[in-house]
């Protein structure tokens, strides 16, 4: 559920807007250092033993997994803490809202794994691309020319991953038991083929969605606990109790022609909204008269033409939004 762009900002949309940026920015962050981290691991994995390589490769994936699956759930957290604490404008169903709105960041997650498991292995992808290599030499200075043409990388759907990385941990991997004859040896610098290749891939996605599940789940029942908890004469977010002071009811009744005019017409503003009140015949806040701001031949879009009115006008439009 997304909220339509030129509808009215209010707090719920301004709060929105924040853990959006919020989101974004620490996925920028975390997804532009695994990058760094990859090309690392490339090159640990190319002075390793075949035996070696597998366990640098995982040594280093998983924390980076583990890493995005706790960033998202923090993401849904805050999602879900503005969920239950506006109802009225997410619906009945505050998990199914808040999954809509993280469902961008678990594609480019889902996504993520194929590029870092090309990176890690093959040291480029479809971002990072190598143009040469050159031995370490102390004191020595070398350059490079910059290529004018650059050979096309293969897409995730066509790489093939080399057999080392291929092992059959399904709480690690997701990769199943598999019969013997369908095992590839994974103690060669051989290419896995496509089948055995989209296995790992969809096995190292599955453990993804499996550890972001148990997580969500956990941040769900913490934050409806918490709810639960506050006690019911602080909540005063959805429903604010009437001010009994004198007057209370007239306000109450103001705010209600206010809801009623601003469900037509939300929009509506200045002296089209007071000429609105005025059809309903709205009467002021009981204040407003007793100190005599508002005189008896008021109507609403003359009391608009006053300065001290105005900004008291403003303010009840607002408060009637905010505690309806």
């Amino acid at each position: 559920m997304k909220i339509r762009r030129g509808s009215p900002r209010d707090s719920f949309t301004q709060a929105l807007e924040a853990v959006d940026n919020i989101m974004g920015q620490e996925l920028r962050e975390l997804f532009s250092g695994t990058v760094m981290t990859g090309l690392g691991v490339h090159g640990e994995i190319e002075h390793g033993s075949v035996n070696q390589k597998s366990v640098i490769f995982y040594l280093r994936y998983h924390p980076l997994r583990k890493s995005l699956v706790l960033l998202l759930a923090g993401d849904y957290r805050r999602y879900f803490k503005l969920a239950l604490a506006r109802p009225d404008q997410v619906g009945r169903d505050p998990h199914k809202w808040v999954l809509d709105q993280i469902q961008p960041a678990i594609r480019h997650a889902l996504e993520w794994i194929p590029d870092w498991y090309m990176l890690a292995c093959d040291g480029e992808n479809q971002q990072v691309r190598r143009s040469e290599t050159f031995d370490f030499v102390p004191g020595q200075i070398v350059s490079s020319s910059i290529p004018l043409t650059v050979s096309p990388i293969l897409s995730p759907k066509h790489w093939r991953a080399p057999a080392w990385v291929f092992q059959v941990l399904p709480a690690l991997t997701g990769v199943g038991r598999l019969r013997p004859d369908h095992v590839p040896a994974n103690d060669s610098e051989e290419k896995l083929g496509a089948a055995h290749t989209r296995l790992l891939l969809k096995g190292a996605r599955r453990v993804f969605l499996w550890e972001f599940a148990v997580a969500i789940e956990r941040v769900r029942n913490e934050e409806t606990a918490a709810a639960g908890a506050i006690p019911s004469e602080l909540v005063r977010t959805q429903a604010r109790e009437p001010n009994k002071r004198k007057g209370w009811e007239q306000r109450e009744k103001l705010y209600d022609a206010i809801r009623k005019v601003l469900s037509e017409s939300p929009r509506l503003q200045g002296t089209e909204f007071c000429a609105a009140l005025d059809k309903r015949h709205a009467l002021p806040l009981y204040d407003w008269e007793e100190t005599g701001e508002w005189r008896k031949e008021f109507t609403w879009k003359m009391a608009w033409r006053d300065p001290k009115l105005k900004k008291k006008i403003r303010r009840v439009r607002q408060e009637a939004q905010k505690y309806h």
